[in-house]
């Protein structure tokens, strides 16, 4: 591991992967189990390119590329802090030379041409942790801007976030995204709508006797329609600690 610096209000969290670790911040968005759990479910060969839109902590670049031995990752978000802090933890892991992060407002990328004029066109493999909160719909927006930025759909909405997929990826590539699953009819008819067929989903809930909580979903640009149910995911013992 490398030498750290961590600013105030940052510490670093263990992942519990051959001696990972993680920055976190009490003053900005801290990732939850769903990016793990997105990391996890990303299936893809060391020689695919991966971008990860709303990178924040950059927790999904980190596991997925180290999971996956991918040599070539990008991590892309609006908060320069996050950005500063996501850099510094892949720095401090080791993983400089195969994960770059950068600050770029995604909305760039809804224009085709700006994606082909910054390289961006080129992605085997997208992944996204979203905010999963649709902008009008929330009693309470979160008063911390950055976690107000990560969980609701003020920067950028889900049809967007479609789109800049689909407009950065290859034929065939692959776009692995979660949200609450109350709006899983939504967020496969914007996967469809940009032509992102989903190819495998599943659900995540606490317990078995909860309800479904987020779903997850691999989608293929150009894919067949065609699409597998995985088992239900219970992410809680009987405790209510988390298990995966």
């Amino acid at each position: 591991m490398n030498k750290i610096f961590l600013r105030e209000g940052e510490a670093l969290e263990d992942l519990e992967l051959d001696g990972l670790q993680i920055i976190q911040s009490q003053n900005l968005y801290r990732f939850t189990s769903d990016a793990v759990v997105l990391a996890n479910f990303v299936r893809a060969k060391p020689s695919d390119v991966l971008l990860d839109i709303g990178t924040g902590s950059g927790i999904i670049a980190i596991l997925a590329t180290y999971k996956n031995n991918i040599q070539n990752t990008i991590g892309i978000d609006i908060q320069p802090k996050l950005v500063d802090m996501a850099s510094r933890s892949v720095d401090y892991n080791n993983l400089s030379d195969r994960i770059s992060i950068l600050e770029l407002d995604m909305k760039q990328l809804l224009n085709q041409k700006e994606v082909q004029r910054n390289g961006f066109d080129r992605f085997d493999i997208i992944t996204s942790n979203p905010p999963y909160k649709k902008k009008g719909t929330a009693k309470k927006v979160n008063e911390n801007p950055s976690q107000a930025i990560a969980r609701h759909e003020i920067e950028i909405n889900l049809n967007q976030i479609c789109q800049v997929a689909s407009n950065c990826l290859k034929f065939k590539g692959r776009f692995y995204i979660c949200l609450d699953a109350d709006r899983t009819a939504e967020l496969i008819f914007n996967l469809k709508s940009n032509n992102l067929e989903p190819k495998r989903m599943f659900f995540t809930q606490s317990s078995e006797k909860s309800e479904a909580k987020i779903v997850f979903i691999e989608a293929v640009k150009g894919g067949k329609e065609g699409v597998r149910v995985l088992p239900m995911l219970i992410t809680n013992d009987k405790d209510g600690k988390y298990i995966h």
